[in-house]
């Protein structure tokens, strides 16, 4: 998935919004849980914030 983080050439549309939401709560449902290693939620956590601020973006710019 494509990222203004990590690269300059990306955009964000609201027609890639399920997808990156769709991320964003897969991830969290690994958090969530309790059999998921430390190590990995530790490693997952970062990952889960770039997904929702690209989401928060996207809903920025389409004004919802």
């Amino acid at each position: 998935m494509c990222d203004s983080a990590r690269c300059p050439q990306a955009t964000h549309h609201p027609c890639h919004l399920p997808v990156w939401q769709s991320q964003v709560g897969t991830d969290k449902v690994f958090l969530a849980n309790p059999r998921f290693p430390t190590g990995e939620k530790r490693r997952l956590e970062p990952e889960v914030e770039r997904a929702q601020r690209v989401v928060d973006e996207i809903m920025t710019s389409a004004g919802t």
